[in-house]
């Protein structure tokens, strides 16, 4: 009698463990990277109250008999953790990052480099599903709790940009040109469809087959004095140029010079004349190229490079991190810096990973191999920037999980009240 008290006394404490779990995971539904964890229950220890035996078929013998036993409650076995991949939340911010797929960033204090498959297990580094990331003030890419991001970092020499690039040519429409003869009689021209090479193209070639009506000469004497430079076009929407063009009696026309990336020279005149508006950029084979980015085979902490120029730190506006977490950066004068790749690894037994303070996890002695790979692939998984990894706590099955834990707690307790009912019956029987 007193066993069944026992027994439903590991019931109360089994389930109010399972109880735990649940609240825990009702407490993170809003933690980023949390993954969901579930109690698992076994049935405790086992009493023979009869040992089974086979059948004996000599004369006499009697038949087999089964085992009986009886059970002394229940204990909580394991507690396991679903990986599954949460929901995607957008912030925005190209800096964030999340992992679709089963891999883990790799994060952690500084080291001393060498890094790779082998040795990372006690490197001191950890692994984690959030990416909150940035710079500190060394140039480093670091999370939120200052632990610095590893990945592959680049060959020293490689993906570093000479120069801005540059667009090759532009188009001018809608261009009205006034012209005079040697008699001084004056012309208007409508120019249309002109493709002005931008690394400073003299205009004689290019507009003189459209200088029509207009003798020779005074198309020359005119127009082709000067070469017009056009650097530094930005990416983006096409840019608009101004150019206005003077006759050779009306005054010189300044030309030249060079501007921030993101700005367009205006070449003005004395003249009047209504400015050509350049309506499109084509990009031709002569765009800059450098050598193309190298990475390192062994992990290190990701850095922003150094400008050989300047010999200092790039300061760079804007970031991009592609799906296989190559992370560039736009710099003020328009070049565009690769700083490396971020790293992700891959474990053959997640549930082998132990909890560490925050999102971080360690790792356990039942891990199995642990494999540094390059993102991109769906067996890997892929970066996304600018999104965050939500929990994968479903409420509506914790809910469910709460209710038939509660009941489980309460039919357990009702057990110890019956019990002790029957041992007071038993108790006051010698009255």
């Amino acid at each position: 009698m007193v066993k069944s008290m026992f027994a439903a006394i590991s019931g109360l404490k089994s389930h109010q463990s399972k109880m735990d779990v649940i609240g825990n995971n009702i407490a993170n539904v809003n933690t980023w990277g949390y993954k969901t964890r579930s109690a698992n229950f076994a049935d405790a220890m086992y009493q023979n109250t009869i040992n089974g035996g086979g059948g004996n078929v000599t004369q006499g013998g009697l038949g087999g008999m089964n085992t009986s036993q009886l059970g002394f409650g229940v204990n909580v076995s394991s507690i396991s953790t679903s990986f599954e991949t949460g929901s995607w939340n957008p912030t925005g911010d190209g800096w964030n990052c999340m992992i679709n797929g089963p891999s883990f960033f790799i994060v952690g204090p500084m080291t001393s480099g060498g890094i790779n498959g082998d040795n990372i297990t006690s490197s001191g580094l950890s692994l984690s599903r959030v990416g909150l990331f940035g710079l500190d003030n060394n140039g480093y890419v670091v999370d939120d709790q200052g632990n610095y991001v590893y990945g592959f970092s680049l060959v020293d020499g490689t993906g570093i940009p000479e120069k801005p690039a540059q667009k090759d040519t532009v188009s001018a429409k809608g261009l009205q040109v006034t012209v005079a003869d040697a008699g001084d009689g004056t012309y208007n021209v409508t120019i249309a469809g002109i493709t002005i090479n931008t690394s400073s193209e003299s205009l004689e070639e290019q507009i003189q087959a459209w200088i029509a009506g207009a003798p020779k000469e005074a198309g020359y004497a005119d127009y082709t004095d000067y070469n017009i430079g056009l650097n530094n076009f930005s990416d983006g929407q096409p840019p608009t140029v101004s150019l206005t063009f003077t006759a050779k009696n009306g005054g010189a026309v300044g030309a030249g010079g060079t501007g921030p990336a993101n700005s367009i020279r205006n070449f003005l005149t004395n003249a009047g004349l209504d400015p050509a508006n350049i309506e499109t950029v084509t990009e031709g084979s002569n765009r800059e190229t450098w050598p193309a980015a190298e990475y390192q085979e062994e992990l290190s902490p990701l850095r922003l490079p150094v400008d050989p120029d300047t010999g200092q730190r790039v300061k760079l506006e804007s970031y991009t991190i592609s799906t296989d977490g190559t992370l560039v950066g736009v710099s003020q004068d328009g070049r565009v810096w690769t700083i490396g790749q971020i790293a992700v690894a891959s474990v053959e037994n997640p549930n082998g990973l132990v909890q560490g303070q925050g999102y971080l996890y360690g790792f356990g002695n039942n891990v199995g191999d642990i494999t540094i790979n390059h993102a991109g692939t769906e067996a890997v998984g892929t970066i996304l920037s600018g999104y965050l990894e939500m929990s994968n706590v479903d409420l509506a099955t914790e809910m469910a999980n709460m209710i038939t834990t509660q009941r489980g707690y309460q039919a357990n307790s009702k057990i110890i009240t019956v019990t002790d009912e029957m041992l007071e019956q038993l108790v006051n029987m010698k009255r």
